[in-house]
């Protein structure tokens, strides 16, 4: 019962920021989204310490062993191949591996295994310019922060260059839509948030 209540409070206080039509976007409005479209039986990966973390307030998952994360350690590197021994191991679900840019960062290129075994991995990199979202202004006469990646990095491109399909989205409507497609297509595919 106290669980149940403290989650139902935890949900009522983040619900302006799940329907947030600001932009750029906050991680819970994509969440929402990506939550709204999943099938009950959905592996959910995730790594990356605020997307990994926000997730598990807003991503549901009601069987045994469908979520896939680092836990407690803040290990990051692990969810590419959480995500393809998942899709491997159960080829009939829908596997989100759902990535910080700097958990991508770490093992990311494993998109070119499942694109090769023709996994239907649903890729989504929730892209804020580095480890924390790096610092809220850059430096324009000097190299950026060791926290800093490349501001607006092209992850999606990552994908394409091994022969799948990738997505660049900015708004939640256009999350919404390469969502759907990436789900009907059966290929693998990665979202760049």
């Amino acid at each position: 019962q106290a669980l149940a209540k403290e989650i139902t409070e935890k949900r009522a206080a983040t619900a302006p920021m799940l329907q947030s039509q600001e932009l750029p976007m906050n991680y819970y409005r994509p969440l929402q989204i990506l939550q709204d479209a999943l099938p009950r039986d959905a592996i959910i990966v995730t790594e990356g310490a605020s997307t990994m973390d926000i997730s598990r307030q807003v991503l549901d998952n009601y069987e045994p062993r469908s979520r896939l994360d680092a836990g407690s350690w803040g290990t990051m590197g692990v969810g590419p191949g959480f995500a393809i021994a998942a899709q491997v191991a159960n080829p009939g679900k829908r596997v989100i591996a759902l990535e910080g840019d700097a958990a991508f960062g770490f093992d990311g290129l494993e998109v070119e295994v499942a694109v090769r075994h023709k996994l239907p991995i649903t890729w989504i990199v929730f892209n804020n310019n580095g480890i924390g979202g790096g610092p809220s202004t850059l430096p324009t006469d000097g190299p950026l922060p060791p926290g800093a990646f490349v501001p607006n990095a092209r992850y999606d491109k990552i994908i394409e260059a091994f022969g799948g399909k990738g997505y660049h989205v900015e708004t939640p409507e256009a999350f919404q839509e390469a969502l759907t497609e990436s789900f009907a297509s059966g290929e693998t595919t990665l979202i760049n948030v």
